[in-house]
């Protein structure tokens, strides 16, 4: 219903096109005319932060970031597992049952409803990149299992995936999601996990290079995790961070 709402601007900045094209007065004509170009350039923006935020909604973000970090010492130890985590399954079989039924709802125009699953997916990686950054403890084994999890995710909306699920599930289904933007998503958060394996130079130039497509949260987590490792001397690693948040802050001026 959130991204439903969220087109209804378009209408708005329709109504407003058309006021000013019908008014008599010049300057009242560009005070509206300039009001409704600001406001048709914002309604992309607008459409799709209400979509993302009414997908964190509809997957429980918070909930499944919470399981993550509940995972505990299973990113610790030392020892390969050989499937993923439960809450992956859980993430993709509520995306499934999400498409099933928009898909079957007949209230959103086909664009419109590629669109809302695209943002969908893109909030599932997101989630579970933000669940990674933060867990403070983590061995090479627990890395693993990242990416394990990441696969998982990945496979899981796949499209074909999406329809075997709910027709094993007897649910029905009339047409499969897109699939736009689910293997740029897992090569993002796959490349997050990778950096961890860095040497700690090589973290800091990668972060340098790559800060403008990756939250500074996100960026201090790799400075954190080797901190709270115990490699080398606290005083360095807090340097570091704030190395970091100096360059975010550079580009923000």
């Amino acid at each position: 219903r959130e991204c439903a709402a969220a087109y209804s601007c378009l209408l708005a900045a329709v109504l407003i096109d058309v006021a000013s094209n019908n008014a008599n007065d010049e300057a009242a004509i560009d005070a509206l005319r300039n009001y409704s170009i600001a406001t048709i350039r914002m309604i992309p923006i607008f459409v799709q932060q209400a979509s993302r935020s009414s997908c964190v909604h509809s997957i429980s973000g918070k909930e499944l970031i919470f399981q993550i970090m509940c995972v505990g010492r299973a990113w610790e130890d030392h020892h390969l597992v050989e499937h993923s985590n439960v809450y992956v399954d859980e993430m993709v079989e509520r995306c499934s049952f999400l498409w099933c039924n928009l898909s079957t709802s007949f209230r959103m125009p086909p664009p419109a409803l590629r669109f809302t699953w695209e943002q969908l997916v893109w909030v599932a990686f997101m989630t579970l990149l933000e669940g990674f950054s933060k867990v403070p403890h983590c061995s090479t084994e627990g890395r693993s299992l990242m990416s394990m999890d990441l696969a998982t995710l990945s496979h899981g909306l796949h499209p074909e995936s999406v329809k075997t699920a709910l027709l094993e599930r007897h649910q029905s289904i009339i047409t499969t999601p897109s699939d736009s933007c689910r293997e740029d998503m897992m090569r993002y958060v796959d490349t997050f996990i990778k950096v961890f394996y860095f040497p700690d130079e090589d973290v800091m130039t990668w972060i340098k290079e790559n800060f403008k497509s990756y939250h500074l949260e996100h960026s201090l987590s790799l400075i954190t995790a080797r901190s709270a490792n115990g490699y080398q001397d606290k005083g360095i690693w807090t340097k570091r961070k704030d190395l970091v948040r100096e360059i975010y802050h550079q580009n923000d001026s």
